[in-house]
């Protein structure tokens, strides 16, 4: 049974969709907490890594655990161990291989589409989004798929990154909305409840494109990238 390494960054952003397609797939996940003051499993451990998302930004100079997450990411890729890199942890992956992380003027939230370069890979959506950074895509980095934002989805190396949440299913969604307490909403002018209905209506089309990503990303990691 293969074995997947998940690097989770806060408790409300889990595996999500990842655990149930994992689960169907026959692959094994190991979630371990990046920030806590231990050592992460040295990269080859596991036979490929996904880093999930979080609140916490990489905009500036990053320190303390978000620093050894991305010193553990560029250690990885010098092994060639194949990792998918979700919202911060896309950012992560971005920094890792030498690109960077700027604030956004207002947070992207909602179910966006994007334009993609393969849609294979990466489906157009719509896709859960919660961020308020954006990449600039690393100096050997292909762009998969954007919209108006910014990059939203790159491969680099033996890496995949991803803007948006595939894993976040409705409820997940549903936390985030009561969570915020209306502070990001607000200011982008977002009603959450009427996002989280929408998100519920749509979550059959959201995990079918979810497991679409997942199925390619993991059939892909057997064999040496880039995607094109």
């Amino acid at each position: 049974m293969s074995v997947a390494l998940v690097l989770q960054a806060q408790s409300d952003a889990p595996p999500g969709r990842l655990a149930t397609w994992a689960a169907r797939r026959g692959i094994a996940l190991d979630v371990q907490d990046v920030t806590a003051d231990r050592p992460l499993p040295r990269p080859g451990s596991h036979d490929l890594a996904i880093a999930l998302g979080s609140d916490a930004s990489l905009a500036g100079r990053p320190s303390g655990w978000a620093l050894r997450l991305v010193d553990w990411l560029r250690d990885a890729e010098r092994i060639g161990m194949p990792v998918l890199g979700i919202c911060f942890g896309a950012q992560a992956l971005a920094l890792a291989h030498g690109g960077s992380v700027h604030r956004l003027a207002e947070p992207e939230i909602g179910l966006v589409r994007v334009e993609s370069a393969d849609a294979r890979l990466v489906p157009t959506g719509p896709w859960v989004t919660w961020h308020e950074d954006v990449v600039t895509l690393p100096p050997l980095a292909y762009e998969l798929a954007r919209n108006e934002v910014g990059p939203q989805a790159f491969s680099v190396g033996h890496a995949l990154g991803v803007q948006f949440h595939p894993e976040a299913d409705a409820e997940i969604l549903a936390g985030w909305v009561d969570a915020d307490g209306g502070r990001q909403l607000a200011s982008t002018r977002i009603d959450g409840a009427a996002l989280a209905a929408r998100a519920a209506a749509a979550d059959q089309a959201l995990g079918r494109d979810a497991d679409a990503l997942f199925d390619r990303f993991a059939a892909s990691s057997v064999e040496p990238r880039p995607v094109a």
